[in-house]
């Protein structure tokens, strides 16, 4: 396998495709951006947003190894709150094979672990096969605000047509932070606990 890090403290195998494609954009949002050159690197910006927000990958399920430290306890959580298989357990570079695991990601060995630095290392697979419809959705309310900004507009109304320019507009737009709905959406797939405790 090709692990490749991520930003959250685990790597996976090979690279991340973000959450939702053009398609599934123009699904939810309309053909309106279909052809704009910006649609793409919004999608993929987005994504890394809403990853970020919840501490992990979410989607889709795929390969992922974790090192962690020991803290004497038997309990390592996962940075992960959705995984399907616990693939191997090494405890100080000898595996472990009396062990238990949870769909939400905590692993509990028979054993505590020592109180060393990168004690155990746990390959485990994670992730929804793809992003649920909640996820898309918020994904597709950011690549919308981004591309709106990136024009500069801010609000917009469709009776009477009025329009509000960000300041910024003119040095090519801002990156929108999360909004409250956004992050609302977020919450059951954030991480919760990521740590050996």
């Amino acid at each position: 396998m090709a692990y490749t890090p991520t930003p959250w403290g685990y790597d996976v195998d090979g690279t991340l495709p973000p959450l939702i494609t053009a398609e599934e954009f123009c699904a939810i949002k309309g053909e309106s951006y279909a052809s704009d050159e910006r649609l793409e690197p919004a999608i993929a910006a987005a994504s890394a947003s809403i990853r970020n927000a919840c501490g992990w990958h979410v989607a889709p399920s795929m390969p992922c190894m974790v090192t962690v430290d020991g803290e004497g306890n038997r309990n390592v959580f996962l940075p992960t709150n959705h995984i399907t298989g616990v693939t191997s357990v090494a405890v100080g570079g000898t595996e472990a094979t009396d062990y238990q695991w949870s769909r939400i990601g905590q692993v509990r060995l028979s054993r505590p672990l020592p109180c060393d630095l990168q004690a155990a290392t746990v390959e485990y697979v994670a992730g929804y096969d793809e992003a649920p419809q909640d996820l898309m959705d918020a994904v597709a309310s950011v690549v919308l605000h981004r591309i709106a900004l990136s024009y500069g507009v801010v609000s917009e109304t469709a009776g009477g047509v009025s329009m509000s320019y960000a300041q910024s507009a003119a040095y090519g737009g801002a990156s929108p932070a999360l909004v409250d709905s956004e992050l609302a959406a977020l919450a059951p797939y954030k991480v919760v606990r990521a740590h050996a405790s």
